[in-house]
């Protein structure tokens, strides 16, 4: 199998705004904001004319990737998952104003949202 590529950029910051909405308890894979991130993320990696296998940005992986901020978060009392990369911790330091998170946030999921139209025309 095939291994996915590392979580980007973009990724990362709809991820912190999912945390950050939650914070310091997100959301588990079964609930409905994380299997809607992982669609958009799915969709985008569509998009991205990625080969997509079955374990690419699902629930599973979203959640997890928001368990992976718990380890930069005081509120948190326990200690988060330790994997992950240098990019979630310059991302969490850069958006700790949740407006600027969110207004992020929102560009990139427009930015998701053209590139798909896009490819439906």
């Amino acid at each position: 199998m095939t291994k996915n590529p590392k979580w980007e950029y973009s990724e990362l910051v709809l991820a912190l705004e999912l945390y950050m909405l939650h914070r310091p308890n997100p959301p588990g894979k079964s609930s409905r904001d994380v299997k809607i991130l992982s669609n958009l993320l799915r969709l985008n990696g569509l998009s991205d004319k990625l080969s997509l296998n079955k374990t690419f940005r699902n629930t599973n992986g979203v959640a997890m990737k928001l368990q992976n901020f718990r380890r930069f978060d005081e509120m948190f009392r326990g200690k988060g998952l330790r994997q992950g990369g240098g990019l979630e911790r310059d991302i969490w330091d850069r958006y700790q104003n949740l407006k600027k998170l969110q207004k992020a946030s929102d560009l990139i999921r427009k930015n998701i949202e053209t590139k798909i139209e896009n490819l439906n025309e």
